[in-house]
């Protein structure tokens, strides 16, 4: 079995589309950890309950506590770096951060956001292009690890509705499909109301429409096409 690293920089990141793949993943004996870079204590939902940053940092903080019940993570690490100023740090000691961490699990895959970020959020493209560069700096001193980089994304092609500020890639460039049953279903539906501060926006955009013909991933210097059904598949 292998070992799957996500990093994404904000809590509820890994449920807003790929929470079933992870559920499969662990399912399959896949080891699956997860690093958030922030508490996403910056979000305009505090605002609704009236807390503070350091508030609603520490009640995300809880509610990934749950996710990781959930989908069985294998791990969870969450960072306490500032949400929403990812792109104001030295990004050297990102890359630190990241390289650690990539060091310490010994990951065959690492999955992270795609170069537009999915949602253009400025930390999402930070967090993209620092875990691009360690990956690419390790393969270029020879490491072992990992051995792919994957980025999820959304099927531009997907007649499902989604958000107008959401992007995807096209079909032809996506390499992974994680298709999922009903048990994955409801983990990934049950990770995303594990976030109770942000149930109105889960009700109102349903996140998983957006991945109900599978969770996708496009391979950093890889092409498979047709695309393949699990992140481990095609690796030597």
């Amino acid at each position: 079995m292998g070992r799957i690293l996500y990093i994404f920089p904000h809590p509820d990141d890994e449920s807003f589309g790929p929470g079933p793949a992870i559920s499969k993943q662990r399912r399959a004996g896949h080891d699956v950890y997860l690093l958030t870079l922030t508490r996403g204590e910056a979000t305009r939902q505090r605002e609704k309950y009236g807390y503070s940053k350091q508030k609603m940092g520490e009640v995300r903080y809880r509610e990934m506590q749950r996710v990781v019940d959930v989908l069985d993570l294998t791990e969870l690490e969450v960072l306490d770096l500032p949400d929403g100023g990812l792109a104001e740090l030295n990004p050297l000691d990102l890359e630190t951060i990241v390289t650690s961490k990539i060091h310490k699990v010994r990951p065959h895959v690492v999955v992270t956001y795609p170069t537009h970020g999915c949602s253009g959020h400025l930390d999402h493209l930070v967090t993209h292009a620092v875990v691009k560069r360690v990956f690419c700096a390790m393969k270029a001193e020879g490491a072992e690890y990992p051995k792919r980089l994957a980025f999820f994304t959304l099927d531009n092609a997907s007649p499902v509705e989604r958000p107008e500020h959401l992007r995807g890639a096209p079909r032809s460039e996506i390499d992974c499909v994680v298709t999922f049953g009903g048990d994955d279903r409801r983990r990934g539906e049950a990770a995303l109301q594990a976030y109770e501060t942000y149930r109105d926006v889960v009700e109102a955009h349903r996140p998983l429409t957006t991945v109900s013909e599978g969770v996708c991933f496009v391979f950093f210097g890889e092409t498979y096409d047709p695309p393949v059904g699990d992140l481990m598949a095609g690796m030597s």
